[in-house]
């Protein structure tokens, strides 16, 4: 399609025009030269000289005609190029000044007009972009070119990333480049962000001896760890890949135990189970796995995330704590003491039956708060310090004596023991002891110091009298008549003695009575 204010119209016109009077001015010739031959060689002077001056007349009407239409184009265009909503701007490329800019750039940069064009294209740029951006600068790329993503600075010094595109063109007599930018800087930051997570994420996954790896509906890998291929590379020689089916061994039962539970978790459901296996050299090994179901934005299930750990060590520890248990329980068919159990955790308690044998208490579970709750006052400071005294100080026995409150409200002395059990980072995670009560001994003990105190002062007075007759006695003559008086005074004094030995072993009798029974 020929547009109207082309050079082709222009050429099309002259033609049609030159044609049209080649025929016309021919046939009138040859009409004069039939009937008036002494007009031929004016008619011919004339044709040429019309023909000149009508076809310089057409040629100027039709080019003014069409550097009216370039400049009402260049017009629109500039028009457009103002007013684009992309931010838009050209330069010489020789100088690197800019020639013109668009208002989206002024917006977009925080500079006027009149200062862009004092600018060149570097002053836009960081410091360490420039040496790039004059390296790319010395290829020219005939047309449209995607020069990929570079950071700019705004007016306010605030760095921002565009996306570039140009054109290279000439302009009023200079060899320019277009240039064309999309602010993708939120776009930029957020791919940043997601890749320093994602890096972020592979160092976490990768630094853990824990096995993780991840499979989709179709039983393939998708992820996994080092730890894990290092694992399977080991045991069983297969050096796993990303999209290879977690084949990894010749039994077809294990096979479809395992598939079984992929299977599982794909239906949405959520699984931990133990395996245990004995290895060469290191003995029985287990480890726990959890089968968690991935669902994608769209809530459907699109594979399976799975986490192994090794728990041998957690598995010993209970079962030489079972053990200890089991012993513990024995001699406490004996001692009749409060066995108790707390999960440091979860903060939770657990009571064996002798709470409501011994204090009244029901037994069962209950939060650590309420033993602090029973504990006197008076002791309940210096009991809970020194218990918090040697879970810092990483000790492993605990030992107080404090008063604990019965469930009819009498406080009864008690001896309380545990025992703190500690995992592989060294962090408390469980207790157990027993807790004894010594009331009654205490009373025992108490009642003994009264006969002891009794005893000592009773015994004393009649000593000093004894030791006072003594003196008096003439040693030298017993016999005499003035001892006999001294001498029944001595055995008066010894019947009192005799008396109040006898009422101190009846009352200790009576005490060691009562602790036999």
């Amino acid at each position: 399609m020929i547009n109207l204010l082309s050079p082709a119209r222009t050429v099309f016109i002259f033609l049609l025009f030159g044609v049209t009077w080649v025929l016309t001015t021919d046939s009138l010739l040859r009409w004069l030269s039939e009937n008036t031959p002494s007009l031929l060689w004016k008619g011919n002077y004339t044709k040429g000289v019309l023909f000149v001056l009508i076809s310089s007349g057409l040629l100027y009407l039709l080019l003014k005609k069409y550097k009216r239409s370039l400049l009402s184009s260049e017009t629109a265009y500039i028009r457009i190029f103002r007013q684009s909503p992309q931010p838009m701007w050209v330069y010489d490329r020789e100088t690197l000044r800019f020639v013109d800019v668009n208002d989206a750039a002024l917006d977009l940069y925080g500079y006027s007009l009149e200062e862009f064009l004092k600018m060149t294209i570097l002053q836009i740029r960081p410091p360490e972009e420039v040496s790039r951006l004059l390296e790319s600068h010395k290829t020219v790329h005939p047309g449209f070119h995607d020069y990929g993503t570079w950071k700019h600075l705004k007016k306010n010094g605030a760095l921002m990333y565009v996306d570039v595109n140009t054109f290279c063109t000439v302009y009023k007599g200079r060899d320019v480049e277009i240039v064309s930018v999309w602010d993708v800087t939120e776009k930029h930051e957020a791919y940043e962000a997601l890749s320093r997570n994602e890096v972020l994420l592979n160092s976490m996954i990768n630094s853990t001896g824990d096995l993780i790896w991840a499979v989709d509906e179709e039983l393939r890998f998708t992820a996994f760890n080092k730890a894990y291929q290092d694992t399977i590379l080991h045991f069983t020689g297969i050096n796993i890949s990303l999209g290879s089916k977690p084949i990894l061994s010749d039994d077809e039962g294990e096979l479809k135990r395992w598939e079984g539970y992929y299977r599982k978790s794909l239906g949405g459901e959520k699984q931990t189970i133990e395996e245990a296996r004995e290895m060469a050299n290191i003995g029985l090994s287990t480890a726990e796995i959890t089968f968690n179901p991935i669902v994608n934005d769209d809530g459907k299930i699109v594979g399976v995330a799975c986490f192994a750990r090794d728990i041998s060590e957690r598995k010993n520890q209970e079962l030489h704590l079972q053990r200890a248990l089991e012993r513990y329980n024995i001699v406490n068919l004996a001692t009749h003491n409060v066995i108790w159990d707390w999960d440091l955790r979860t903060d939770n308690v657990l009571w064996n039956e002798n709470m409501n044998t011994l204090f009244g208490h029901p037994a069962g579970s209950t939060e650590a708060g309420w033993w602090r709750q029973h504990v006197h006052p008076d002791d309940e400071e210096a009991a809970v310090k020194s218990l918090e005294e040697t879970i810092s100080r990483h000790g492993k026995k605990w030992a107080v004596e404090y008063r604990f409150r019965c469930a009819d409200g009498e406080y009864r002395y008690v001896y309380d023991r545990g025992y703190v059990l500690y995992n592989q980072e060294g962090k408390p995670y469980r207790m157990i002891g027993a807790i004894e009560d010594i009331d009654d001994k205490k009373t025992y003990v108490e009642e003994l110091k009264k006969v002891a105190h009794m005893g000592s002062h009773s015994l004393r007075r009649p000593v000093a009298s004894m030791l006072g007759v003594v003196a008096a006695l003439d040693k030298e003559n017993l016999g005499h008549q003035d001892n006999l008086p001294l001498l029944a005074y001595i055995e008066k004094i010894a019947k009192e003695m005799d008396e109040i030995i006898h009422d101190v072993a009846d009352k200790c009798n009576h005490i060691f009575k009562e602790v036999e029974q």
